[in-house]
């Protein structure tokens, strides 16, 4: 039996360009981090880590715009080129400026925003209907297995010599390049624009995603719900290495352990959810975060090292699980042509508060201590799960499209979502309006000049 019931070539080559992507990821930030450390310190890691971060979350709403204006496959391809280029820079600046290191950073991490939008919508288009669900639960598998292997490797790597792990994640990078090439399907286009659309500006487009938000109530209530748990999740390795060390009295081998239960619990969770017929989507979602907080809580209370690994593995099995159909119940509702803009919303609303909050886990650790501080955060993915339930999970299953289609069945012929309709239109609408005054703009000037 299959581990994930999806057979396509495209959702293939995206999981190999994907892991490739994030294990040199990983073993660049390793890398980076270890370096800093030895020549400058903790103070000076925190604010290189802000220039190498900062950048990617100022350009991904625009990412998902653009995503949304190109074609996928040459986007994703542009975006690992780049990346690569960026991490070579990176090698050659190490021994020569630690601010220039910072810089290919942070243009690492710009470039890589523009990777989950085309991403999505090459594999939105390569596959049919009923199989994105599994497809997506296949790449969300992606961070489970760079957890173990790419972090590990990183690890390892810059041990030896910071250089040798840069070198490496260059490689890794620029071979994600290929495994993008490889021969399949058609290149799935640009989205569809009517004839009788006035081309407008990426600004233009971004504020049109936003304003579709507002007759896409399952996507924008996956987006608050993202935010949420960005708030209570964003210490999550803090508050787990500090667990492991104070609470367990355990050290990098016995953390190293728990990374592997972390990894292969995700992983696990990512295929129970592959298995998830459609109609059940939503409420397996909300009872995910539901178990995922016990989970987690749960973690905190006993002082045993195997009884910790289990409630773990519990808690990460959840979330894989939640990986798995976050981006499909995200992107149910939501129209070809704002699937880029949404999933980049999405991603950058979530990057945003976690980063606030792991600045904020700090003060919040030395003031309460692990243990209050871990059941707290668990209590509180319980209450999330149950509050989206009640106020938008519940009354979606109305609207939710394919109720009827299991992940691993034939997808149905059916006609869009009234709400997805309304969203579009209001997004041309606002997307010409904000055409027309930049027009009528670059008019007065022209006439002022003239």
């Amino acid at each position: 039996m299959r581990l994930f019931p999806v057979r396509n070539h495209d959702t293939g080559s995206l999981w190999l360009a994907g892991a490739l992507n994030a294990g040199s990821s990983w073993v660049m930030q390793v890398g980076v981090f270890v370096y800093v450390l030895r020549h400058a310190g903790a103070s000076t890691l925190a604010l290189v880590e802000l220039a190498g971060t900062l950048p990617a979350l100022l350009w991904m709403p625009f990412a998902g715009a653009f995503a949304d204006r190109r074609d996928p496959r040459r986007l994703a391809l542009g975006s690992m080129a780049a990346q690569t280029v960026a991490v070579l820079a990176a090698l050659v600046l190490m021994p020569v400026s630690l601010w220039g290191l910072a810089a290919c950073y942070g243009l690492q991490g710009a470039a890589n925003a523009l990777w989950p939008p085309a991403r999505q919508r090459w594999l939105y288009a390569a596959v049919p209907e009923g199989r994105r669900a599994a497809a997506n639960a296949a790449l969300g598998t992606v961070g489970g297995v760079m957890t173990i292997v790419g972090a590990a490797l990183g690890g390892v790597l810059s041990a030896w010599s910071p250089s040798a792990a840069m070198a490496v994640a260059a490689v890794l990078q620029l071979a994600a390049v290929p495994a993008l090439s490889l021969p399949g399907r058609p290149a799935p286009g640009r989205a569809a624009r009517p004839a009788t659309a006035p081309r407008t500006t990426l600004r233009a487009d971004l504020a049109g995603g936003f304003t579709a938000l507002r007759g896409l109530p399952l996507a924008r209530s996956v987006i608050w719900i993202g935010i949420a748990w960005g708030f209570i999740g964003g210490g999550y390795n803090v508050l787990l290495a500090a667990y492991v060390t104070e609470r367990l009295r355990g050290g990098a081998v016995m953390l190293g352990c728990f990374y592997v239960v972390d990894g292969a619990a995700v992983l696990f969770g990512a295929a129970l959810a592959a298995r998830v017929g459609a109609r059940r989507h939503l409420g397996v979602y909300a009872l995910a975060y539901v178990v995922q907080g016990l989970g987690w809580g749960a973690m905190f209370l006993p002082g045993l090292p195997a009884a910790g690994a289990v409630c773990l593995a519990v808690m990460r099995t959840a979330s894989g699980v939640i990986i798995a159909l976050d981006t499909t119940i995200l992107l149910a509702t939501v129209p070809a042509d704002l699937r880029g803009r949404v999933t980049s919303l999405h991603m950058t609303s979530y990057g945003a508060v976690s980063r606030l909050a792991l600045a904020a886990f700090g003060g919040i650790l030395a003031a309460a201590g692990t243990e209050p501080v871990g059941v707290a955060t668990g209590a509180a993915s319980v209450l999330v799960g149950a509050v989206w339930w009640a106020l938008d999970g519940r009354r979606a299953r109305r609207r939710y499209p394919g109720g009827s289609v299991t992940a691993t069945g034939p997808a149905p012929v059916r006609a869009e979502d009234a709400p997805a309709k309304e969203a579009a239109k209001e997004a041309a609408k606002e997307a010409a309006k904000e055409a027309a005054k930049e027009a009528a703009g670059a008019k007065a000037a022209a006439e002022r000049t003239g």
